[in-house]
Order: C-alpha cells, then structure tokens, then sequence
C-alpha cells in the first residue's frame, strides 16, 4: 500500500529557491517598516536576475520563455539573453536557437511560441526527469566561479541544482564553500538550513552541525529571518531555542515590517502549539499572518490539522508560490483535481523536496485512482531521491494497482538499507508486496503479507495505517472474488464511519461501492 503523507512533522524551516527568486520575493529585504510591494504577476524579474548572476545559453533560454509567457520581449535584458544565445549557437540546442530568434525576430508568431510553452503543470513535470537542463546550468555556474572564485551565490546555486540531481556529498560540499566564504549572508545561511535538514537522517549529524552554526554565528539574534530558522532547527532537535524570548522582543519592537518577522512569528507560534499553549500560538500566527509568505501559510494549514481554530482560507491572501498550503486545504476540502494542481506547482517550485512527491503520489493513486499522474511524479521524483524507499514503495503501488508487476517488483528491488527502514515504511512495503502477489495471481502469498501488515499497524498502534491497510486488503479479496471477502468486508464495517482521516473515509466508501457493484476481477498483466 502507498505510504501516507505525514502531517505530523511540519517545522518553518526556510524554503530553497533561486538568488533571483528569492531575491523578488522579498525574503533578502532589510527589515523596513514599509509594506513590502507585491510584484506584478507578469514580472520576469526573477529570470532577469538568474541570467545576470549566472549567464550561460540555459539561464538564458529560461529568460526568454518566460518572457514569451508574460508578453515582455520588447525588455532590454530579454532582448541581450537572445542575441547571448545566438552568439553561442553551438553552446545551444535547436529550441534554444528558435526561442532566441523569436525575441529577435518579432514578426514570427508570437501567439504560436506563446502556447507551445503553456502546458498544464502536471505535464511540465516530465520534463523535470530529464537532468540534462541542469547538468547545463552546473556548467555555466563553474565558469561563473571560475571567474569569480569568491561568488559564494554561485556556490549555493550549485548546491542547489546537484541536491535536486540527487548528489548529496557535492551538494553538501558546495554549501559548506559558501558558508566559508560568506558565514553571515542571510541568503547562504537559510539555504544552507535547508539542505542539511534535508538530508538529516539518524546516520549523520546534518541537524547538529546547522545548529551549532546558526547558535553561534554572531548575526542570527538580529536578524529575523535567521532566528526562524534557528527556531525550526532547535524545535527539530527537540530542544529549547535560547532566541525564542528574543524573537518576541523583536516581534513587538515595531521596528521590524511585518513580512521580515512572518516565518519567525510562525516558528513560535508552532514551538506553542507544540508545548500545549494554543491560545498563545494563536496570538503568533495571527502577527504572522499580517503580512505572511508562502512558508507561513503552510504552517498554518499544517496547524489547522491540529486545532480547528487555525483554519483559514490561503487563496484569500495575495502570496507567491503558495502552492503548499492551497494543495493541503484543497485537499481538505475534497477539491482534489485543484489540490493535484497546486501539489504539481508546489514541487516544480521545490524539485529537491519529497513532501510534494508524497502527497501527489499518494492523492493520484489512492484517491483519485490515476496510476499514469501517481507514476509520473514519483518517476521525476527519483532524480532527487534514487535509492528512497517511500518513493518507490509508492511507484511499485502506483504500477501494481495498473497490474504492471514486473515494473512493481523492480521498483522494490531499488529499495537499499532495508533494515534502517522505519518501521511504518516497512510495513506499506510489506503489504505493496502483498498486492503485487494478488495481482500475479498469488493469493495465498498476497493475503499472507496483507494480514502481516495489518497485525503489525496493530503493534505500533498506528489506527490510520491499520484501517488503510484493511481496506486495500479488502479490495484484492473482492476483485479474487475469493472465499474471504465476507470476513473481511466485516473488519471494513468495524472502521468508524467518521475516522478522523479524510483518506481511510473515501477509500472506505470506494471498497463498499465496489463491493456492493461486485467488480470482477481485473486483468492479470
């Protein structure tokens, strides 16, 4: 079975894009009083940026087609990248070129150029497999420092597109370059934050290593957006932030713009909510939300799955990239083909992450019963994370539920260090075994790892997982039209009709329809 998007763990840690992105975003802002100005939507300043940080034909060629999207090819800088690009014909593959003649050339098609580029973000994925854009963007970076040694932006950059090749020891090396080169650049700290978080694990000491840098580093007590993120480390560690009382001294000062203080009034707010004190973290997330960014909705979508009190509407705020916290409250509200959407914008804006993996995967194939969109984002998502078991637990559940056994088994044979699994994860891996053997026709087998699975949800005492684990089994048994489905349909009638877990409700009702319709069973292939 597909292992379940967890919403147990979420912490304020800062989100990882682009110098240019964040750059526009307002997150490198110093901390005025004055209501940050938000952007036109049409804005390419990002992609102005990137291109005149970094140059190269692919910095470049992402320039122009934003452009062409927001009908800007008449802007100097667009028009600079394209002739860029056609100096370097040979640097450049075909598209590129004729995206570069476009913009020169104005009387081509404009409208022709425009919808070649417009795919539905769910289909832009695919393109997201290839690693060959970003091997090219490596290269233009080396030749930035090649030039400019001590560029540590450039270094982050480069950290940042090998953590999203899945190239964990050169992505590390290249961060820890920049944090020598700029040990107090806001910029170079949070990214760093993120990526070793991101590759924390029992078997490494990533969270200790960013900890002890931001407790130490000289700079992090007067600058917010450090002290949320010393804040989301501390809570991740389980230990008690010595900055937290200077982060409310801050937050009250008035003398930091609200948008400077939202993640660190969200990071708080969470340490309280986490400590019982809900009325206390209400009060903070309120301050967050005064003028909040994308993280900070998030966090409170994830709050309101703890306390009611917290729930909001995130599309009634004008943030960018909010793609997190729309995906989330959509799925609350059973608007799954919006929530899907959202879930394909928030990791074509966050490719490293497996947040975003998870939760599409797991909505496609289990709720939606799209096994082609549940594969197509778990197979983008093995660039980042090759070797995951929760990916490709979920890609061998996805190609199984298609009675694709062969690709399924192949999946699971990618799986390494088995035994450092946690437990949860091992047990969906047992029962996608479980279907696997259903589906090649082994029931006997299928229903020994089926009944395995839902003993051991029973003995970490994990209710979701077991009634999940219930209801999958019951589903093999009804398409085997075996001797056990009565039996079984009775521990799916024991699942409370209300659960508590939005996904067991819905994949209850679908096991009673198909159930009642008494579907056969489906081809073995």
């Amino acid at each position: 079975m597909a292992n379940l998007f967890s919403t147990e763990d979420r912490r304020v840690v800062p989100n990882w894009r682009s110098f240019g992105k964040t750059t526009v975003l307002g997150e490198l802002d110093s901390f005025q009083l004055e209501r940050r100005e938000q952007r036109s939507p049409t804005s390419i300043e990002e992609y102005i940026i990137d291109w005149e940080l970094n140059s190269g034909v692919t910095f470049a060629s992402d320039l122009l087609s934003a452009a062409i999207v927001n009908n800007q090819l008449d802007n100097k800088s667009v028009i600079k990248a394209a002739k860029y690009i056609l100096r370097n014909k040979n640097n450049a593959s075909y598209s590129q070129v004729s995206l570069a003649e476009r913009v020169i050339n104005p009387s081509q098609n404009k409208k022709d150029a425009k919808s070649a580029l417009i795919n539905s973000d769910i289909e832009t994925i695919l393109s997201s497999i290839n690693p060959e854009p970003l091997h090219q963007k490596i290269r233009s970076l080396k030749k930035v420092i090649k030039k400019a040694p001590s560029n540590s932006i450039a270094y982050v950059e480069l950290s940042r597109y090998y953590s999203i090749l899945g190239q964990e020891q050169k992505a590390l090396h290249f961060i820890n370059i920049a944090l020598n080169l700029s040990p107090n650049n806001r910029f170079v700290l949070r990214s760093a934050t993120r990526l070793y978080t991101h590759y924390a694990s029992d078997n490494n000491d990533h969270l200790q290593h960013i900890y002890r840098i931001l407790t130490k580093n000289p700079i992090t007590k007067y600058d917010p957006w450090l002290l949320s993120a010393e804040i989301a480390v501390s809570t991740i560690l389980n230990k008690h932030s010595k900055f937290i009382k200077k982060g409310m001294q801050m937050i009250s000062s008035n003398k930091v713009a609200p948008f400077s203080f939202t993640e660190l009034a969200s990071g708080i707010a969470t340490v309280e909510l986490l400590n019982g004190s809900n009325k206390k973290s209400k009060t903070f997330f309120d301050k967050a939300l005064i003028n909040p960014n994308d993280n900070t909705l998030a966090q409170i979508e994830w709050a309101s799955t703890k306390d009611s009190r917290f729930d909001l509407n995130p599309e009634e705020f004008r943030v960018e990239n909010n793609y997190e916290a729309i995906a989330l409250d959509s799925f609350q509200k059973q608007k799954f083909d919006d929530s899907l959407e959202n879930a394909a914008k928030w990791f074509l804006d966050m490719p490293f992450s497996k947040r975003p993996l998870i939760f599409a995967s797991n909505l496609a194939s289990t709720i939606l019963g799209d096994q082609d969109k549940s594969i197509m984002f778990l197979k983008a998502g093995e660039m980042s994370h090759p070797h995951d078991p929760l990916i490709l637990n979920n890609l061998a559940y996805a190609y199984a539920q298609k009675n694709n056994t062969i690709e399924a088994l192949a999946a699971l044979g990618r799986i390494s260090n088995y035994e450092r699994i946690e437990s949860s994860t091992r047990i969906c891996i047992g029962a996608t075994r479980g279907l696997i053997m259903f589906r090649s026709g082994n029931e006997e087998g299928g229903r020994r790892l089926y009944m395995e699975a839902i003993e051991k949800t029973k003995q970490i005492g994990n209710s979701e997982l077991n009634w999940i684990a219930i209801l999958n089994y019951a589903r093999e048994e009804i398409f085997a039209k075996s001797e056990y489905v009565e039996p079984i349909m009775e521990a799916v009638s024991q699942i409370p009709e209300n659960s508590g877990f939005l996904e067991v409700d819905i994949l209850k009702k679908k096991i009673i329809e198909t159930y009642k319709k008494g579907k056969s069973v489906p081809n073995k292939g």
